[in-house]
């Protein structure tokens, strides 16, 4: 992406723009009051919210136990405005009360159906907050997820990046990720076994996904795991097959239930359905690190491996886009969807957006001439990206997403993707050009809108937009004729003829060897990060 900021007179021109980056962000929340309890019936649409949505996609707390919770705190007849905390209500299921609410609240808030801010139950949640709240066990995991979940949507005050860090060393002082020891399997209920799998492939989801964002190591090896992925069962059959006595673990229950079956799907399916796709992001992450350390320095690469780096990349390429179509396949169908991840739409997002993430590690590693990625993998890239705009913004444009950081992040990074193709591709066809400059502005106004909910994306937003302007207004997109009015953004643009596709490169025994010259030349950006983002604004680190 460094080819994109590489014109020294556009960069001369937004320095001011690029500075802004590194600046520390506001938060707009601190305007906010703690809230009270609300109603019980406001009480019960928030807490049904999370079970319809935050649960299905995090279910590392069990079902009747949020259920308990909320009959806890609101079965009194509480159905007028009395604000007090029931006294018979412990600080730890306080707590949870009202982090359930902060998190179940956040979409409903957002779409004018709650009028209490999401954030005023997170700071009323941190005044329960004990010295206990990583003493407790499996609980104390279960309580930094809840706080994890609400950071994704707004400031916490600390490092969603480190508390997952700290969940996963729980997880693993806990044991939770090998198998029980056989004297132990006879205390440890089904549903226990269900839940402590639940919570610890939870934190290795969010982990990864925090780790490939930032780029940073994982928390945990997959090598390292020995315990297997948690039953796609209800609790309620969970339960039936422990009063039945028949099973002596989880695992022997999971070989006697197989899906799909006359039960169809079940509360753990969505979840069991992105945990998958995780794995399958671990592999990305493990097949193209691993790959960059070959091709990190030319200067010590052999020969050989330089002009054997292209066909192994593009082998890998072609094995993971297999995996991710075959799991895009496999997605489950809700007749009766009962909220966004349960919808086809969501599950095409998932999986673009993972296409883009392996074609960018590709194009990253994969050796170029003069810097310039080679033109069949920039067109695959063109596409996925496109593909991640248009699908992202129709579910934003519907209000059936919401804003977060992430998904900043994962837009901004789309729109870049495709100012890329536009600034080095050698071939510009009218038909090509106009789908990318619609994906471009389209990308920037949902940014914009975005960036009017969040203060601190509006550096993002300006830097984005001075870039559209000076890569598309080098081409007169409206006219049809794809004239170019200006240079390649300073660079030599050589020619990269765009291949019959991924297929036809790897099958085409004459292009085994075009793309062997390797460049290490890094433009300069004005010393800004700009293409992983300032990490702060992503929330993972303060």
């Amino acid at each position: 992406m460094s080819l994109l900021f590489s014109d020294a007179r556009w960069r001369d021109q937004n320095i001011k723009l690029l500075q802004n980056l590194s600046q520390p962000s506001g938060i707009l929340e601190t305007s906010v009051q703690p809230n009270s309890l609300p109603p019980a019936e406001e009480a019960l649409t928030v807490f049904n919210n999370y079970l319809n949505g935050p649960h299905v996609l995090n279910p590392f707390l069990l079902r009747r136990d949020v259920q308990r919770l909320y009959h806890s705190a609101f079965s009194t007849g509480r159905t007028g405005s009395s604000s007090q905390t029931p006294d018979h209500l412990t600080k730890h299921d306080a707590f949870r009360t009202f982090m359930i609410l902060a998190v179940g609240s956040v979409m409903l808030y957002r779409s004018g159906v709650h009028k209490h801010h999401p954030y005023g139950y997170f700071l009323t949640a941190l005044q329960y907050m004990d010295t206990k709240i990583i003493s407790r066990g499996l609980d104390s995991i279960q309580d930094l997820l809840l706080v994890v979940r609400f950071g994704i949507y707004h400031h916490i005050g600390t490092s969603i990046w480190e508390l997952t860090t700290l969940c996963m060393r729980m997880c693993i002082e806990q044991g939770l990720y090998k198998l029980p020891r056989p004297s132990m399997r006879r205390k440890t209920s089904l549903l226990q076994e269900q839940l402590q799998r639940r919570v610890f492939w939870e934190c290795y989801i969010i982990s990864q996904y925090s780790s490939i964002t930032l780029d940073r190591p994982a928390a945990i090896a997959d090598r390292d795991i020995q315990v297997g992925f948690p039953a796609d069962a209800d609790d309620e059959e969970i339960d039936a097959a422990e009063a039945s006595g028949s099973f002596q673990d989880l695992d022997a229950f999971c070989r006697a239930t197989t899906r799909p079956s006359t039960t169809g799907n079940t509360e753990m399916t969505v979840f069991f359905y992105c945990l998958r796709l995780r794995k399958i992001t671990s592999k990305i992450r493990t097949k193209f690190q691993h790959g960059s350390g070959a091709l990190s320095s030319v200067g010590h690469a052999s020969t050989m491996d330089s002009i054997t780096a292209s066909g192994r990349i593009y082998a890998d390429l072609e094995e993971l886009l297999s995996e991710l179509e075959q799991w895009r396949q496999s997605a489950p169908v809700f007749p009766n969807p009962q909220g966004l991840y349960h919808t086809q739409e969501w599950y095409d997002l998932l999986l673009m957006r993972e296409r883009l993430l392996l074609v960018r590690k590709a194009i990253d590693l994969v050796p170029k001439r003069n810097n310039i990625p080679p033109g069949d993998l920039l067109l695959i890239c063109l596409d996925y990206a496109v593909g991640t705009i248009t699908k992202f913004c129709s579910l934003f444009d519907q209000r059936k997403i919401t804003y977060t950081r992430s998904y900043f992040q994962m837009l901004f990074t789309a729109g870049l993707s495709v100012m890329l193709w536009v600034s080095v591709a050698s071939d510009h066809d009218t038909e090509t050009m106009v789908k990318a400059a619609d994906a471009v502005k389209q990308s920037e106004k949902t940014l914009k809108q975005m960036g009017r909910e969040m203060p601190d994306a509006t550096p993002y937003v300006s830097v984005y937009e001075a870039l559209q302007v000076h890569i598309l207004g080098k081409y007169d997109v409206a006219s049809g004729t794809m004239q170019q009015t200006g240079g390649y953004l300073g660079q030599t643009q050589p020619h990269h003829p765009v291949g019959p596709g991924l297929s036809g490169m790897l099958h085409d025994p004459s292009m085994a060897g075009e793309h062997h010259s390797v460049q290490q030349n890094q433009s300069q950006t004005g010393g800004i990060r700009v293409w992983r983002s300032d990490v702060s604004f992503l929330g993972y680190s303060r």
